[in-house]
């Protein structure tokens, strides 16, 4: 949504106070470029003449104008919510920068993400204690179904929880309109791991919670291994 700003221009000995901004109504393709270079923003002419009028009687330079400019532009991104409209520039800029509010925003999912993939490898390693596995299909599998194994990864190495390109990875792909279209620029998740195992008193206590209360239920037995708890 469109957006107005209000802010004072302050170049050498000539303030221009309340020079009124929109961003969001128009991103005029002749000259796209990146948000942080002025794209999407709008100013009042009044405001352009008088400075245009400054650089006539040799009180600013072109200069000194476009460096006032790409300022404010700077001082407005956050409150404008620019980074919304960012595609591949927000990631440059996030590099640049070391995060982002996009990261900022993921930041607590992402370290959530990392500890239920420990958990669920941890289980894993256990196939003992934890004999069944079900995945985001609703698929009931034991754990040695060779179903399951071929989608589970033969390692895990998950990424640290302060590693800032994994957490950019995360959370601008979180971000994505279409989690399918992948941002380019982006490091592959490694560490996904898609089968939770569980004991058998644990699916036992899954199948019940996905059976309706008339015996429908909303899951599927592998046919392969016939899983029974």
């Amino acid at each position: 949504m469109p957006s107005t700003h209000r802010a004072t221009l302050r170049p050498a000995g000539v303030p221009f106070t309340d020079v009124e901004f929109t961003f969001g109504s128009s991103f005029p393709r002749p000259r796209e470029r990146a948000i942080r270079e002025g794209y999407g923003f709008e100013i009042e002419l009044p405001a352009v003449l008088d400075l245009l009028t400054s650089v006539d009687e040799g009180v600013l330079k072109a200069g000194d104008v476009k460096d006032l400019l790409l300022r404010a532009v700077g001082a407005m991104y956050q409150g404008a919510d620019c980074w919304r409209y960012e595609d591949d520039d927000k990631l440059a800029w996030c590099r640049r920068d070391g995060t982002c509010q996009t990261c900022d925003r993921h930041r607590d999912a992402f370290a959530k993400s990392l500890e239920a993939a420990a958990e669920r490898w941890r289980r894993w390693m256990r196939p003992e204690q934890y004999p069944y596995a079900v995945g985001s299909s609703k698929g009931l599998h034991e754990v040695g179904c060779p179903v399951l194994r071929r989608d589970m990864p033969e390692d895990f190495s998950p990424p640290a929880a302060d590693d800032a390109e994994a957490l950019r990875s995360f959370a601008h792909l979180k971000d994505a309109y279409d989690p399918y279209d992948r941002p380019t620029g982006l490091m592959p998740l490694r560490y996904h791991v898609p089968f939770h195992a569980m004991t058998e008193e644990e699916a036992r206590g899954w199948m019940e919670h996905n059976t309706g209360p008339k015996g429908g239920r909303y899951y599927r037995r592998c046919e392969r291994c016939a899983p029974a708890p």
